[in-house]
């Protein structure tokens, strides 16, 4: 049986490309394993397990035999939205929000539950309301017979950024300059998880040349010595200059006068980019975390084929399109 593989970092869930690893629990407040040595993050046993239940409840739903109990009786075989209406004012008064943080409405992929699309402070992110509208469900979906992460997937499409407003200058090319698929990796010269995506990188590129990884060195804490070491690397120019930042060699000073390093941290916080190693893929979606090759080809592949289907016109998209309801907002 396939394992789950998470892609995003939502409610506290660490990024992972491999199987979620089952806990152990350590001393102190944190839940620990194997894969991650120093807790989960911002949480104590009760909320990791009470976690856990949940997203096995939600899951579980996906099941359509499941997820058709929320309407028997009802709609039948008809759209949900042949029964069922909710409105960007109503769902702001059902959250709590103003009506212009909801982006849109549509039914999402359990039935019975509508998918609110809510922005706060720049970050956006999708909230369940059951048809009652007496239910809030602020968790992931995960679909059984795919084992894909479709909470994680709508967050990652609705945080999208604009490649082209992310200046190449300065990036450490690992690959072709020339290559079709280019992903931009935001990088701290002292991390060790962007050494390991570094490795990785050079793996994806020596299988597969028509991709090259973009790199933008940046001290992502504002330490000055971080800073004058990713200058380095810049004014240097080569890949050999950034493995020798990595593996703590003495470097050159930079003095070419580049002004890439603090462009890139500029970037950086506009695009609220906080940890290290960040991709961003060619179609936006803003991935952090030190992803194995599999996880990596795994989005190209998936942005390749949206836009494939895209082209084609066919209106169907990468998943199920939500069916919307009459005076919905139009999603984004």
């Amino acid at each position: 049986m396939k394992s789950w593989r998470f892609i995003r970092a939502i409610n506290n869930v660490i990024v992972t490309s491999g199987p979620l690893k089952i806990p152990e629990v350590g001393t102190g407040s944190g839940v620990k394993s194997k894969k991650y040595p120093y807790g989960i993050p911002g949480g104590n046993v009760k909320r990791a397990i009470l976690t856990a239940l949940v997203l096995i409840g939600i899951s579980i739903l996906t099941d359509p035999s499941v997820s058709d109990a929320f309407t028997a009786g009802g709609c039948g075989d008809g759209a949900c939205t042949d029964c069922h209406t909710l409105k960007p004012e109503e769902a702001a008064k059902v959250l709590g929000v103003k009506q212009e943080q909801i982006l849109s409405v549509g039914i999402s992929p359990v039935k019975g539950l509508w998918e609110v699309d809510v922005e706060k402070d720049g970050q956006k992110w999708p909230v369940y309301i059951d048809f009652s509208k007496d239910y809030i469900v602020s968790g992931q979906i995960f679909q059984v017979s795919s084992r894909v992460n479709l909470t994680g997937n709508r967050m990652l499409s609705l945080n999208r950024v604009d490649v082209a407003q992310i200046p190449l200058s300065g990036a450490i090319v690992v690959g072709s300059k020339n290559a079709g698929r280019r992903i931009i990796v935001f990088d701290d010269p002292n991390c060790p998880h962007c050494a390991k995506l570094h490795q990785t990188s050079k793996e994806i590129v020596g299988k597969h040349p028509d991709i090259a990884f973009f790199v933008k060195p940046f001290p992502r804490n504002n330490d000055p010595q971080t800073y004058e070491k990713a200058l380095s690397v810049v004014c240097a120019g080569t890949v050999q200059a950034l493995e020798d930042a990595f593996a703590g060699k003495p470097l050159p000073k930079g003095e070419c006068g580049s002004k890439a390093v603090r462009e890139t941290t500029q970037v950086a916080d506009r695009l609220r980019i906080r940890s290290t190693p960040t991709m961003v893929f060619p179609d936006g979606r803003v991935v952090p975390g030190a992803l194995d090759a599999e996880m990596i080809l795994s989005l190209l592949e998936t942005d390749e084929g949206k836009s494939k289907e895209a082209a084609a016109g066919d209106g169907k998209g990468a998943g199920k399109k939500a069916e919307k309801a009459p005076g919905d907002a139009k999603r984004k």
